[in-house]
């Protein structure tokens, strides 16, 4: 069994889309269960049941922590924003990668720091920084963040996720991003994800 934990101090930052796309793209693998640990907005498992279903299960934690047999190649934990230091550290031993999705804004460029002061003091090696929501050219956020991480010895996923307001269709239609019918850049934003997958299971 493979476990992947997404998590970043900051909200809004890409948690939602990276574990649903993470979960569906891992479902084509072997039975993969998606975990909703946010008990507030539960916006993945929302975004699961909005549409005629996805190919994964979704638990809620209380459910998740309450089953007795957990026979699934993957799972996928989605997390809350906010999480404690102590809380984060837990994670990162439970499972076998953490992804921390951030966009490249200064605001998350900062809440990141916070983030992964705790990881890294504790000498915590199995997490990665993914950049989320890069904007196009000419911006050079994306690059510029992937630099400043790259000169502090940071890990981080060698693609980023474009920005696609695909994923907003998607979570709208209850659907993998790579269903929405009519946005060129829908199969583009899958594209990143598997390759993004990809240097996950490597």
């Amino acid at each position: 069994m493979f476990r992947i934990a997404v998590a970043n101090e900051k909200g809004g930052v890409g948690k939602t889309v990276t574990a649903v796309t993470l979960a569906a793209l891992l479902a084509d693998r072997g039975p993969t269960l998606l975990v909703d640990a946010d008990e507030t907005t539960e916006s993945a498992r929302e975004w699961a049941h909005a549409g005629a279903g996805m190919n994964f299960e979704v638990l809620t934690l209380p459910d998740f922590e309450t089953l007795e047999d957990v026979s699934y190649s993957y799972i996928v934990i989605d997390t809350k924003a906010g999480e404690a230091n102590a809380d984060l550290l837990a994670l990162s031993e439970a499972v076998d990668l953490l992804v921390v999705p951030t966009k490249p804004d200064a605001l998350s460029m900062r809440a990141l720091a916070r983030t992964l002061a705790p990881l890294v003091d504790r000498g915590v090696s199995n997490f990665k920084v993914l950049l989320t929501d890069v904007p196009p050219a000419p911006s050079t956020d994306g690059h510029e963040a992937r630099l400043g991480l790259h000169e502090l010895g940071v890990p981080v996923f060698a693609r980023d996720i474009r920005r696609a307001s695909a994923f907003n269709k998607a979570a709208l239609m209850g659907v993998p991003v790579r269903d929405v019918r009519g946005d060129q850049r829908a199969k583009l934003a899958w594209m990143d994800y598997e390759l993004v997958l990809r240097e996950a299971l490597a």
